[in-house]
């Protein structure tokens, strides 16, 4: 049997709500939003919103699954459990570059949901990155080494993310990857050393030539 054939009219309707959801959460913040607000910037009435979702939160919900969804395949690097070095730094990459191009095909969503009038997104974003990356890993409930450097690495994650799409003709993506892949497999504290060696280096040199 061939897959279901997807009623281009549904699709049409739910891409309308949720262009209309993000015009509102820039403008109004997510807070202040009703359905009626949502209803009447798409253009359809309520009865046609209840057909797709129950509520506000259920399209929040929503919205959220079938990002963290997409995000979800490109930490799909088959870690057997237990077994964390076979992140070798060009899986790692390789990732990272494969989440960064899932944002960027839904950046307009990205970028409300992390803004200041979003609904708190980035903890649901945090919460989303740790289950993918624990997912192959086994019992990790006690380790609490992990726990503490996962937290870390995550939020520094989700806070490049963040830094990268409210400014993204200045970091560019090459570059913001290279950077994060440098950190996580290196000691961080070696490469601030290296960095303000480099600059002390360049203001003498600047000195020098004045």
């Amino acid at each position: 049997m061939g897959k279901k054939k997807v009623d281009l009219r549904i699709l049409k309707t739910r891409k309308a709500i949720k262009e209309a959801f993000l015009t509102l959460v820039q403008t109004k913040g997510y807070e202040r939003i009703t359905v009626q607000d949502i209803a009447y910037e798409a253009m359809i009435n309520r009865n046609t919103f209840y057909l797709h979702y129950v509520d506000k939160p259920d399209l929040m919900e929503n919205l959220s699954q079938e990002s963290m969804e997409k995000l979800n395949v490109c930490f799909n690097m088959d870690i057997k459990d237990k077994d964390i070095q076979a992140i070798d730094k060009e899986m790692f990459i390789s990732s990272l570059v494969e989440m960064f191009k899932a944002i960027e095909a839904d950046i307009v969503f990205f970028r409300t949901m992390l803004s200041q009038n979003g609904p708190h997104f980035s903890t649901h974003l945090k919460e989303a990155l740790k289950d993918f990356i624990l997912s192959g890993i086994g019992d990790h409930d006690h380790n609490q080494k992990m726990k503490v450097g996962l937290e870390y690495m995550i939020s520094g994650l989700v806070g490049v993310i963040c830094m990268w799409i409210s400014d993204p003709e200045h970091f560019v993506v090459e570059e913001v990857i290279e950077h994060l892949s440098e950190i996580h497999f290196n000691n961080v504290l070696d490469l601030l050393k290296n960095f303000n060696g480099n600059a002390l280096g360049d203001t003498l040199r600047t000195d020098t030539i004045v």
